[in-house]
């Protein structure tokens, strides 16, 4: 009788809040209202919305409680139970309640919810070979056609053609287009499942083919809630292919003014990853920094923990090109991920932000006291469909050049080449540190095809400097400053290594800006100029402490020392 007298206070009502107190005031009379099936339905709703009540509010532990009791009221709530215990990382329960309900389903329909759910828990697991089986599966049943293969010059063309369709298409008329079709909106949320399972496991040019067809779907069917997120995973492989730079980023911006149009608070933490990736190094590296800070949070307090951990790979690597955070500090950051991944498993994220530790440890001191036993693991290094491998020899190249080991990374800054498409940020990354690896090379010994080769690395960051200048302006100063000064232009050389320093500490690249001191420092000490030659390395000092590498103190401290070794009376 309580239950039905608390029950019927909040019926039909906006009770706000007090719904979690009423719900947990009539579930201590579970036993009896699961005798009674005219309350058993309605009871199931009340703590259906007390349960979501609790995720909006990022009480997910609550939620998953109140959900639990939904389910043992009425079967029609197991969905929402299934999805709950996915995001609580208790994947084995939510499989079975997922199993259940594919049990219980009567039509393919009925079934695409929870297959859906289904993917989501293949991929966070990192099964995602299962993950893109379960969405190919649904697709071919709901009539769409899967290539085992396709050839990449037909996938070119199917860019170009998406492309067309895009500028064609995309405008107010399209835009007010609501896609109405239940089935045809879970076509697009598989093969957008199915792409990202496609990017650990199929060759990129097959995860391209997906994301067009997703397009053309959409181009040719009108807007729904998942337009957004299709239409920035096209701007993710234009952006890829290292042409149309400008197109991409467009698209992307267009898609990020229409998720305002819906209300996508459950999926903003991922349209904005995929905006960072997509485009995001042509804006200020720090302003990803900070968006991938809300994003991790965002993402993790909603659930979704899959999500906040690739949030958190962006965000440290984010970190370490822009100097952005001390790297001590950054290391305990780090350290702090892999301990959540004690409870939030994921393979993927904790292959990935080992990688990173290591690069972290070994500038902080060469890992002599920052290193720990869980190791970076490669896999098969020669497996041509090892994405991890792209990331090893970026951060590869990052480790040598920083601790002064030029052959090797150059070695790796090679090996990057031939897998890192043009398109991405880390391709330019790895251009700069390579092109001064290579000027020390011509400074020992002047080469002029290594000379053409610096040459050419300045002419493409000429380019992208167009598109992102504060994250490049400063490595093609500093390029060019050490090109003038090889080749004994004094006064152009000077300017640009001022340049160079003035642009790095403008956009806040602490790193960058010790290097390019350090740098100038050595070319006033080979001209004789002792006084500027001290100031600058005095500089460096101070930008390598600030950021927290004893690698690169220690370093510069012996330059120093060698002044002080002569005296400082300096003409």
């Amino acid at each position: 009788n309580l239950g039905r007298v608390l029950h019927s206070v909040c019926e039909g009502k906006d009770v706000g809040d007090t719904i979690l107190l009423i719900a947990t005031q009539i579930n201590h009379g579970k036993e009896f209202i699961l005798k009674d099936n005219e309350l058993c339905l309605p009871i199931a709703k009340l703590n259906m919305a007390a349960g979501k009540m609790a995720i909006d509010s990022c009480r997910h532990k609550t939620a998953y409680a109140y959900l639990e009791v939904a389910s043992s009221y009425q079967s029609s709530t197991q969905l929402h139970d299934g999805d709950a215990a996915n995001s609580s990382c208790k994947y084995d329960e939510a499989e079975i309640i997922l199993q259940r309900i594919l049990k219980e389903a009567r039509c393919t329909k009925d079934k695409l919810p929870s297959y859906f759910v289904l993917s989501q828990l293949f991929q966070a697991q990192g099964k995602v070979v299962d993950a893109y089986g379960t969405c190919s599966s649904i697709l071919t049943q709901l009539g769409e056609t899967i290539p085992d293969s396709i050839d990449p010059e037909v996938v070119r063309a199917m860019i170009s053609e998406t492309l067309r369709k895009y500028d064609e298409v995309y405008c107010d008329d399209w835009l007010g287009k609501k896609m109405e079709d239940y089935t045809l909106r879970y076509v697009i949320r598989f093969y957008l499942q199915m792409s990202q399972a496609a990017f650990f496991s199929k060759a990129p040019h097959i995860v391209a083919y997906f994301f067009c067809k997703v397009a053309q779907l959409s181009l040719e069917n009108g807007v729904c809630q998942h337009t957004p997120q299709v239409f920035l995973q096209l701007s993710h492989i234009i952006m890829r292919s290292g042409n149309n730079i400008a197109c991409a980023h467009r698209i992307a911006k267009n898609a990020m003014a229409l998720s305002e149009r819906f209300n996508l608070s459950d999926q903003m933490t991922q349209l904005s990853l995929i905006f960072i990736n997509a485009v995001g190094h042509l804006e200020w590296f720090h302003a990803g920094v900070q968006r991938l800070r809300v994003c991790f949070d965002s993402a993790l307090s909603s659930g979704n923990a899959e999500m906040g951990f690739f949030c958190a790979l962006q965000l440290v690597i984010f970190s370490i090109l822009s100097g952005e955070k001390e790297l001590t500090s950054l290391l305990k950051d780090i350290d702090y991920y892999l301990h959540l991944l004690e409870t939030y498993k994921s393979e993927i994220s904790k292959k990935y932000l080992l990688s990173y530790r290591e690069t972290v440890s070994m500038l902080i001191d060469k890992g002599e006291a920052t290193s720990i036993e869980a190791k970076e693991y490669l896999g098969d290094a020669n497996d041509p469909g090892n994405k991890f491998m792209d990331t090893y020899y970026c951060q590869q190249v990052l480790r040598n050049f920083w601790l002064g080991y030029g052959e090797r990374c150059r070695h790796f800054a090679q090996k990057g080449f031939a897998r890192i498409p043009q398109g991405k940020y880390f391709f330019h990354i790895i251009k700069f540190y390579y092109g001064l690896s290579l000027l020390d090379m011509t400074k020992k010994k002047l080469n002029c095809v290594r000379f053409k080769e610096v040459e050419e690395i300045i002419e493409s960051l000429q380019v992208a400097v167009e598109h992102a200048d504060s994250n490049i302006r400063n490595k093609l100063e500093l390029l060019q400053a050490e090109l003038h000064g090889l080749g004994a232009r004094h006064n152009e050389a000077v300017a640009l290594y001022n340049a160079a320093i003035a642009s790095a500490k403008k956009s806040k690249f602490i790193h960058e800006q010790g290097l390019a001191c350090e740098r100038a420092g050595l070319y006033y000490k080979k001209m004789g100029c002792t006084r500027d030659a001290l100031v600058h390395f005095q500089q460096a000092h101070a930008c390598y402490k600030e950021w927290g590498s004893s690698v690169k103190v220690g370093a510069i401290q012996r330059e120093l020392d060698g002044f002080n070794s002569i005296g400082t009376n300096f003409i």
